[in-house]
């Protein structure tokens, strides 16, 4: 059996519970070996982080490393989603994979696996939009992200999978513009029903059977052979919210739908998966599968179609709300841990993730999801933030109530390349980030009154901005500027 792995974020306290520095305990944090060198790209997206500033001294700082797990957003300057060009498309997706890098390499077999769950309104049988839906992953940003897969691996393999819930999935990927047409330099578009063996066939070799000691709801899985063999797995969904589960990101993407349906489907003739495992949400069956299936072989990487999101998922209702559940969210979000990306993407929506069932799991289990070990770039979250509804509310779910940052008091001073900064903030603060010249130099857990000493190699004489924003555990915030 293939050895079983799991990405694991630096262990944390919950988010619940903040890890709290207190004055007298404050740590030196030496950046001399840490500094970052690479710049980024410029694109033609909005992005929300604090920025140099005339009259202050000259650059000679490099930024921080951070070694938690980055989740980075890209956010449209377009007022409608639907006016997004392909293009501008390609940007975001490479703006908010500027680490893909680190994860593709050449010569290796790569999985992408997008959202494609339905063409349909289930009520009235119309088709949904084939582009910016926000029920589906739109093929432009798949194509970006199969673009820069290629770039980075030109000698590999690389396909396209999905096991639609209303089917054939061949259909839906036909209709969505999932075909060599549109996306050039994929070995195989594989629909999960029909390319794992014949119907119920669980000895079928396209098909690997994974032991999961540990299991919550099972102890064994059934795969696609190339996905559990894959060197890679990309999860793309979208950002929409759905009953129960809450969020529906990255991880139930690939939790859901990935099973074969020739295996786990009701009928041959029908893949989808309600007969797989109870959906009942509040016998704890379904985030119990989510975590196992991910468990059992976790995604290398997540990029989020937030183009358009959808409120009330994971499929339209009617075909009004076809429209009006649609949000305009104008985002592509990205990182390497999919508990991170999940995470935010609860908060982004406006839902507590301590209240989604399948995230609580990971965070128990793995420690992964901390918000100290999660640094957001690119936006602020309650910046972008929107109320997204679900459907049915008595399944689960604690949505965000309006909310301001901690309160802030902050001083600074400096002693030739040491910044000392001192400050009290509300009980209620969890994370700390610090800036100067708009150049990130720290992040990490937040006390009531509190002491951060920063040696930062290359401060230059003469007057420095320096920021201090701290955070709640919903990602509300309160920054303050001072110059020394």
């Amino acid at each position: 059996m293939k050895k079983l792995w799991i990405y694991m974020a630096v262990p944390m306290t919950l988010l619940n519970g903040c890890q709290i520095r207190p004055a007298q305990a404050a740590p030196t944090v030496n950046t001399v070996a840490e500094r970052e060198t690479g710049q980024e790209q410029t694109i033609p997206v909005e992005q929300k982080v604090p920025q140099n500033q005339q009259g202050m001294a000259a650059e000679t700082i490099k930024e921080a490393a951070f070694h938690g797990s980055t989740v980075m957003i890209a956010k449209s300057q377009k007022t409608r989603a639907a006016d997004i060009t392909e293009e501008e498309i390609e940007a975001m997706v490479r703006m908010a994979a500027s680490d893909l890098k680190t994860v593709v390499k050449n010569g290796q077999t790569v999985v992408l696996k997008p959202n494609l769950v339905q063409m349909i309104v289930d009520s009235t049988g119309e088709l949904l939009d084939q582009e910016v839906n926000g029920i589906t992953v739109d093929w432009r940003v798949t194509k970006a992200v199969l673009k820069m897969v290629r770039e980075l691996n030109p000698d590999g393999k690389v396909y396209i999978m999905e096991g639609s819930a209303t089917g054939p999935t061949r259909e839906v990927m036909k209709y969505f513009h999932y075909t060599p047409d549109y996306m050039e330099g994929v070995d195989g578009f594989l629909c999960l029903e029909e390319d794992c063996g014949a119907w119920q066939d669980f000895d079928a070799p396209e098909v690997v059977k994974v032991v999961l000691p540990d299991g919550l709801l099972h102890k064994t899985y059934y795969f696609s052979r190339i996905l559990y063999e894959a060197d890679v797995v990309i999860s793309i969904p979208t950002l929409k919210t759905s009953s129960g589960v809450v969020v529906t990101g990255g991880i139930k993407n690939v939790s859901i739908g990935t099973p074969p349906g020739n295996l786990y489907g009701v009928a041959p003739d029908n893949p989808s998966k309600t007969a797989m495992v109870s959906h009942k949400i509040t016998d704890g069956e379904l985030d119990r599968w989510i975590y196992d299936y991910y468990m059992a072989k976790p995604v290398n990487y997540v990029i989020v179609d937030g183009l358009q999101g959808f409120q009330s998922g994971p499929v339209p209702m009617s075909h009004e709300r076809k429209e009006t559940d649609k949000m305009n969210m104008g985002v592509i979000m990205g990182g390497t841990d999919a508990v991170a990306v999940d995470t935010i993407c609860s908060l982004v929506t406006g839902w507590d993730p301590e209240s989604i069932g399948y995230l609580n799991l990971l965070r128990k289990n793995t420690e992964a999801g901390e918000l100290e070990s999660i640094r957001v770039k690119g936006a602020y979250i309650d910046e972008l933030r929107k109320k997204f509804t679900i459907r049915k509310p008595e399944l689960g779910g604690i949505q965000l109530e309006a909310g301001t940052g901690p309160s802030l008091e902050a001083e600074a001073g400096r002693n030739g390349e040491q910044l000392e900064i001192q400050y009290k903030t509300g009980e209620n603060a969890c994370k700390t980030e610090i800036f100067v010249d708009g150049i990130f130099q720290y992040s990490g857990g937040t006390a009531a009154d509190g002491e951060i000493q920063l040696n930062i190699p290359g401060l230059s004489a003469g007057t420095h901005e320096v920021q201090i924003v701290v955070y709640d555990r919903f990602l509300n915030k309160t920054a303050k500027t001072i110059e020394v």
